[in-house]
């Protein structure tokens, strides 16, 4: 009769189980640090994206996303901070409602360059001082006056598209030059959004000189 066989246990290799111990712990290190700057970059994130909104909702963007639809000539963007059509009821007479710019438009705003100066915030009013430069109104209307008034004295008749022509073709000449300007703009805020308000200042500030033939005309009126 065979014995039994007497299995032979292994040796413990105290090398091998301290090896292995030292990966796990660097394993588990690894995993510790991965999920920390995955929080990290979450929070980052988050603080980004909080930054982007609460910007968005501020007066400087709301001037600096018209002003820049004005230079595009993006009529949509215009709107969701101020009438377009009202603002151009100051430099013409009125006329239907527009839904794109039209050549006489563009004209105006051709040579339109701004740079936000300084924004000044109390509860729902802002005003924002913003420098422009645009083409000097102030000589293209006086020429286009000038005009008008001669085609008066031979007698011609004028309607409000002829006068429009007119206008196009002075605000073309290069002679007007340009004009720099630095006006205080208003916004109301209104339902949570910033609102320009189309006053005085903000029509010399997209039309340089403009404010200055007005005071003249004024003037001329009350005299």
């Amino acid at each position: 009769m065979e014995g039994k066989k007497i299995k032979k246990s292994e040796p413990v290799v105290k090398g091998k189980v301290t090896i292995e111990t030292n990966k796990n712990k660097v394993q588990k290190k690894n995993i510790i640090l991965i999920s920390i700057i995955a929080v990290i970059i979450v929070a980052v994130l988050i603080a980004v994206t909080l930054s982007v909104l609460s910007f968005l909702k501020t007066p400087y963007y709301a001037v600096k996303k018209s002003f820049n639809a004005i230079k595009k000539g993006d009529i949509t963007t215009i709107n969701e901070t101020m009438s377009y059509d009202e603002l151009m009821e100051s430099l013409m007479a009125k006329t239907e409602t527009r839904q794109e710019m039209t050549d006489l438009d563009k004209n105006c705003f051709e040579k339109f360059e701004y740079k936000i100066e300084k924004v000044q915030v109390q509860d729902d009013t802002a005003i924002v001082t913003v420098a422009t430069v645009n083409k000097n109104f102030r000589n293209a209307l006086t020429k286009w006056s000038q005009s008008i008034y001669q085609k008066f004295i031979n007698g011609d008749e004028i309607s409000n598209s002829q006068g429009e022509n007119l206008l196009n073709e002075c605000l073309s000449d290069e002679t007007i030059g340009t004009m720099s300007v630095t006006e205080d703009i208003t916004l109301k805020k209104v339902d949570d959004k910033w609102q320009i308000q189309i006053d005085e200042s903000l029509q010399n500030a997209i039309f340089p000189g403009l404010s200055e033939i007005a005071a003249s005309a004024e003037s001329i009126l009350t005299e």
